[in-house]
């Protein structure tokens, strides 16, 4: 996508420099292409841990001013990719473990609510990987996770899905079982419709690895979730070949 969109903005400098009043005619700015190339690489190298590549590209994406011929909706972009920019610099930085750089990451969620549930994935992510405790930054947000849970688009579920993935890690981790269990039981009422085949399987694994601290409450929770898991599966399996299961 970065090299059609640098011919296309070189086409498009070369008519203006040869007197034609030329506007390509795209879904969206022309700089939302050339920035959106960037913000991809820069989220294919955070998925790797490749930090400093992830944080080369997205200083690119975060100043595109210098793109000539942006109109007001070429302008909006450029402000747009420059907020990704810095709560992606925020990621990146807290992800390879630079902990100077929380307060103000908390700070920059709580002004920001749009960024609350990804920043909380963040903070718990980095917070596994570098044994960080973040005990208080989950108290002050514990009150929205109801919230989370009742989020009805795509994207959000899947974020959600992730955060608690991460919080069963982390409370794991912490040796508090019940609450990481609970978690865990959370995670399998809220994923049992959605495609989350890698991150289920492994907290199934955690449930039964933990199980003697599950209390009879939760274990009893667990069974009848998978029950349920097992039932949908199993309609889903007969309704391929047009077969009713009640």
């Amino acid at each position: 996508m970065n090299d059609l969109a640098h011919n296309l903005y070189q086409e498009q400098l070369q008519r203006s420099a040869d007197g034609m009043n030329f506007t390509l005619q795209t879904k969206r700015p022309l700089v939302f292409y050339y920035a959106y190339s960037y913000l991809g690489k820069a989220i294919v190298y955070q998925e790797k841990r490749l930090f400093d590549q992830a944080r080369e590209y997205i200083i690119k994406y975060a100043e595109m001013g210098w793109f000539n011929g942006l109109d007001d909706e070429g302008i909006e972009e450029v402000e747009r990719f420059r907020f990704f920019a810095k709560a992606n610099l925020f990621a990146v930085d807290l992800l390879s473990g630079k902990k100077e750089v929380l307060d103000e990451y908390v700070h920059f969620i709580r002004e920001n609510g749009e960024e609350l549930l990804p920043g909380l994935i963040v903070i718990t992510e980095a917070a596994n990987h570098h044994h960080w405790d973040v005990n208080h930054i989950l108290n002050e947000f514990s009150q929205q996770f109801d919230d989370f849970s009742s989020y009805e688009d795509m994207g959000n579920r899947v974020y959600y899905t992730k955060l608690l993935y991460q919080l069963v890690v982390y409370y794991f981790k912490q040796n508090k079982y019940s609450i990481a269990l609970n978690y865990i039981l959370e995670f399998l009422s809220f994923s049992s419709n959605m495609e989350a085949d890698n991150e289920l399987k492994v907290v199934m694994a955690l449930f039964e690895e933990y199980r003697a601290f599950a209390s009879e409450e939760q274990q009893n929770q667990f069974k009848t979730i998978i029950k349920g898991v097992l039932s949908n599966e199993k309609n889903d399996y007969f309704s391929c070949y047009g077969v009713n299961v009640s």
